[in-house]
């Protein structure tokens, strides 16, 4: 069982890696939209010192832009598998990680919970609050808490 840890990285390493991976997926996927959505994408967002990274297409290309990926990356079992949302890892000096979803479809909520965030501190430190209650704890039990807070924020706006 893994477990939820809160740790400081070389925020240059962070930044670096973010563009090398960034630039990664859309060589293999050019025209899927590919943007940073982790902690890292908001200023004053702790977390666990990874590297998040959602590919974003429209439904139609879903199928094909996953088994491009299937064929270059590793699919993350922790991770949900539909037909509409599909984890994977990246190999990278730091935990990275790419979520590929259909635009507009449930799953792809990453960048309204960001800009909320990125439009109030107060919710920042909540966040930051938050992940510091589950930093130790189980991982699995850290995402319910996560998503529950992301649904509440995203309920309310």
């Amino acid at each position: 069982m893994s477990t939820f840890r809160i740790q400081q990285v070389d925020a240059n390493l962070l930044r670096t890696e973010a563009r090398r991976l960034t630039a990664l997926l859309k060589g293999l996927v050019p025209a899927a939209e590919v943007l940073e959505v982790g902690s890292t994408a908001v200023p004053g967002v702790i977390g666990k010192g990874d590297i998040d990274l959602l590919v974003r297409v429209p439904a139609e290309a879903f199928a094909a832009t996953r088994d491009r990926l299937d064929g270059a990356l590793r699919r993350n079992a922790e991770q949900l598998s539909t037909d509409r949302y599909q984890g994977y890892h990246l190999d990278s000096p730091v935990d990275a990680a790419v979520q590929l979803t259909i635009t507009g479809c449930e799953h792809d909520d990453f960048e309204p919970f960001l800009e909320a965030l990125r439009a109030d501190p107060a919710l920042v430190n909540a966040y930051n609050a938050m992940k510091l209650r589950w930093n130790g704890q189980p991982m699995a039990a850290y995402r319910t808490a996560k998503s529950q807070f992301i649904e509440q924020v995203l309920a309310s706006r």
